[in-house]
């Protein structure tokens, strides 16, 4: 018996340290600093917020932990898919009869779901690395494909706008800039800025992508009071929490529906475009003394159009002077960087403000093109005049673009 007793001892001893050991941490993916370019602007750019981590929840499953290579200055679209599907929920197929009625609408013609995906890459890419450096979930660089397919310039009805379809006052709340000549929610290097440090932050609250995402739909008060009534895990297709609309349980089907087209192509017969090359996007700090996007587009070899597309905040490709003066840039430009500081331009025209006090409707006039001709807030020309968003105008109707 102590013989069988003394062989024992070694394997006692090995389980004993086994169990002692410490398990493997996440390892963020290292954070690339902005470049600059030589006699670089004093930096406009709102202090950003901390990224949170995400709190594990019961009903969540893990997302992906492992932390990829540092990108190259071009990536494939392969690349790009890879590193965004290691950051999503797994099993990324889910979400009930809800998610699969949207996985045949977003996939029901695949050639143009490829076409359209071909088309969002160099900014896909550049949310998911952003969201790669902040630590995370991938669902979130789905969600300008739910709010706009990734259209730096979309407006939408009632007054959100941008990529990821902000309203003046989240957008404002969150640091962006709003002024004459640039609306920084058309931005999508300041507007995805603002937009994860405000969903790193509903995630801290919330606990859970999904919930967070609600908010971000909802609105983060209203989540609060229905989370408090019922605490039941969050799902778009069970349609929990209770009390929601019923757009925002489909905002998670339509994410969970993307996610599951992303991660399982071929099962659902498409062909994403892994071949792409896609540029990475970098910010850079234009130097005081430029003032149009055309002029750093010629100076870095850029089609106009395409420094334009990166930066629609800016309005006419104009840097106005109260505008922040960093830009996305291809990375692959950087030997071409230095060359701004060269570059010596009259400064713009100021952009009008309201000189006028009223302002007479023509056809085709809605409130936010009223708004943002006469440099003026959409909730401000609203309740001068007694109006909301869902108000219709009409030829001939007189607005007042001063305080009554």
């Amino acid at each position: 018996m102590m013989r069988a007793f003394a062989a024992a001892v070694p394997l006692l001893a090995a389980l004993l340290l086994a169990a002692c050991q410490t398990p493997p941490r996440r390892t963020p993916a290292p954070a690339e600093g902005p470049a600059t370019v030589a006699a670089p602007a004093p930096s406009s750019k709102p202090a950003k917020r901390k990224p949170r981590q995400p709190a594990t929840v019961a009903d969540d499953a893990p997302h992906a932990t492992a932390a990829p290579a540092p990108p190259a200055d071009t990536l494939t679209g392969d690349e790009v898919f890879t590193r965004l599907i290691a950051r999503l929920e797994t099993p990324a197929c889910g979400g009930g009869a809800s998610a699969e009625f949207w996985r045949k609408r977003y996939a029901g013609h695949p050639d143009r779901f490829a076409e359209r995906l071909t088309a969002i890459l160099p900014l896909l890419a550049y949310v998911t690395l952003e969201v790669e450096r902040a630590d995370l979930p991938g669902e979130f660089a789905l969600i300008p494909i739910v709010e706009s397919w990734y259209r730096p310039d979309a407006l939408g009805a009632g007054g959100p706008a941008g990529m990821w379809q902000m309203v003046a006052g989240t957008a404002r709340g969150n640091g962006i800039v709003i002024v004459p000549g640039y609306d920084g929610r058309l931005s999508p290097l300041q507007s995805t800025e603002a937009a994860l440090a405000h969903l790193a932050d509903l995630l801290e609250r919330f606990g859970n992508w999904r919930l967070a995402a609600m908010a971000y739909n909802a609105g983060e008060q209203r989540v609060q009071r229905i989370v408090a009534r019922d605490d039941s895990a969050a799902s778009g297709d069970r349609r929990r929490p209770a009390g929601l609309a019923g757009t925002t349980y489909e905002y998670i089907s339509k994410l969970k529906a993307l996610s599951c087209l992303l991660a399982e192509p071929e099962r659902h017969r498409l062909r994403l475009p892994g071949s792409a090359v896609v540029p990475r996007l970098e910010a850079i700090d234009v130097p005081p003394r430029v003032h149009r996007l055309d002029s750093v587009a010629a100076s870095l070899d850029l089609p106009p159009g395409e420094l334009r597309h990166f930066n629609a905040g800016h309005r006419h490709g104009i840097i106005a002077a109260d505008a922040p003066r960093r830009i996305l840039v291809p990375a692959a430009t950087r030997p071409h960087w230095p060359s701004l500081a060269d570059l010596v331009e009259a400064p713009p025209p100021v952009p009008k403000s309201p000189s006028q006090t009223t302002h007479t409707v023509v056809g085709g006039d809605s409130l936010w093109s009223i708004a943002r001709r006469h440099g003026l807030k959409l909730d401000e020309l609203m309740r001068w005049n007694g109006l909301t968003a869902s108000s219709v105008l009409r030829p001939g109707q007189v607005l007042r673009l001063t305080p009554p």
